[in-house]
């Protein structure tokens, strides 16, 4: 499953598109809209500890639950590659991005952050503990979230603990 963008009449919109392996070969089919995309280059480079007055990366990850690290993590996304939110709408409790209530998709950081990539990440589970640290990062990646490395750690950390039961 990947995103696959479109260009029709000049705007771009959002698909997810799978691979499909028929005799003739590899098919590529459109298996939902996503939504319209919007794409946003880096205009500042901000550190997240800086931006988010952090002194103690690890008071900050044991004082703070998971929706409120990925909350900071998407407004200093925000603004690092200006985004004005007074035109978009981005909630956590059921993922979704918008713009004037419909479906949308913003790129940044080669990601797409949309509901889908969003929900991928509230709602990540444990599976394999050998491959669940890379499948943690990369929806991550799919969202255009870049987060740094020792918030990575401390959170990826927190749901272990809190997925194993482990206080």
């Amino acid at each position: 499953m990947f995103f696959r963008i479109k260009r029709v009449k000049g705007k771009e919109y959002a698909y997810i598109v799978e691979n499909e392996w028929k005799r003739k070969g590899s098919r590529q089919k459109v298996k939902k809209y996503v939504g319209r995309a919007y794409r946003f280059e880096l205009k500042n480079d901000a550190d997240f500890n800086e931006f988010n007055k952090i002194k103690n990366a690890e008071s900050y990850l044991s004082e703070n639950s998971f929706s409120k690290i990925l909350n900071d993590l998407i407004e200093w996304e925000v603004f690092r590659h200006g985004i004005d939110m007074g035109k978009f709408i981005i909630e956590l409790n059921e993922p979704k991005v918008q713009q004037k209530r419909r479906n949308a998709v913003l790129m940044i950081n080669d990601g797409f952050m949309c509901g889908i990539t969003l929900k991928n990440v509230m709602g990540f589970k444990l599976e394999d503990g050998s491959t669940d640290g890379y499948r943690f990062a990369r929806a991550f990646v799919e969202a255009g979230i870049k987060i740094p490395q020792e918030i990575f750690v401390g959170v990826f950390g927190k749901l272990y603990k809190t997925e194993a039961g482990i206080k």
